[in-house]
């Protein structure tokens, strides 16, 4: 069944959300007065091409999908419909990860700089798996989670959940931890929008689908993404150093356990078909299908 598309044209608005380098608006459900934050889909306009709208909208809701397969603590996201006056405007929708009605994160960057490992500079030396491993040392798994994980198990998930769908954007501000009375718990994870090769137009797609050059395939696009992590590793890479790091059980569940590929890429096919097009899903399955191989490939160092 495809994915709904939520119309939020009546919805009151909340106030504007400042983190981040786009815009983004607060706005309060109508019937559960919860807070979801509205996200345009954004346009590239190449100097000698016709402007378009890049994937950041279907690439997030896909990741949540997938995340969802996973049973992955994450946040909602719904694709979402804007009407302003005869345009209608593409975007999501994703619900608090504070449960909807206010409340605080700590962000990742707040909690680096506790422990001194500031990531502001140029090369982001500071911003390793080692520090947000420590960072995280003293929070709690998110609410619900099952017992058998850690957080940093959980978080581990995370970063699967980056290499599968090739998601280059994990800086310090996208993740956090959520202050309560019985402690720090880990957020969901959220903001996956930099994924899937969601900022090529479809000619590009198209050429890349059926070239012969391997450096040019959906594939050879896969194995050059880079995270934000300091030396700019590859997501998989950045699970295995994770994965080094007390995180081998997190490893087994994550990955080497049902669902598998299959399940995984059904998320891109729910998409309604006005919101994604055909060489789009075609690419976005072969970086999903070649970032799993990779990730659980006897050859592997995660193995």
């Amino acid at each position: 069944m495809p994915y709904e598309e939520v119309d939020v044209s009546e919805w009151a608005p909340h106030g504007e959300e400042l983190m981040g380098s786009k815009p983004k608006q607060w706005l309060i459900h109508p019937v559960t007065g919860e807070h979801w934050l509205m996200k345009e889909a954004t346009f590239n306009k190449p100097r000698d091409e016709p402007a378009y709208r890049k994937g950041d909208d279907w690439a997030e809701r896909i990741a949540c999908g997938v995340a969802r397969v996973l049973s992955l603590p994450a946040a909602e996201v719904e694709l979402s419909v804007l009407s302003r006056g005869d345009e209608r405007v593409y975007g999501t929708i994703c619900r608090s990860v504070l449960g909807g009605k206010g409340g605080t994160l700590i962000h990742g960057n707040e909690l680096l700089a506790n422990q001194g490992d500031h990531v502001a500079d140029r090369y982001r030396e500071s911003y390793t798996v080692e520090a947000v491993h420590r960072a995280l040392w003293d929070c709690q798994p998110p609410t619900g989670t099952s017992e058998d994980l850690s957080t940093w198990d959980v978080f581990v998930g995370y970063l699967v959940l980056d290499a599968i769908i090739g998601n280059t954007d994990r800086h310090d501000q996208n993740w956090a931890v959520i202050p309560s009375e019985s402690g720090r718990h880990l957020a969901p994870t959220f903001d996956h929008a930099s994924s899937l090769g969601f900022l090529l137009s479809d000619c590009a797609r198209q050429g890349r689908l059926s070239t012969r050059d391997g450096n040019r395939t959906p594939e050879g696009f896969a194995d050059r993404a880079k995270s934000r992590f300091h030396c700019k590793p590859h997501p998989i890479d950045v699970v295995a150093a994770a994965r080094i790091l007390d995180g081998r059980a997190a490893e087994e569940h994550w990955l080497y356990q049902p669902p598998g590929i299959d399940d995984l890429v059904a998320p891109i096919w729910a998409i309604p078909e006005h919101r994604m097009s055909e060489p789009a899903r075609q690419f976005a399955e072969r970086v999903m299908r070649r970032n799993w191989a990779r990730l659980t490939s006897p050859s592997h160092s995660l193995r």
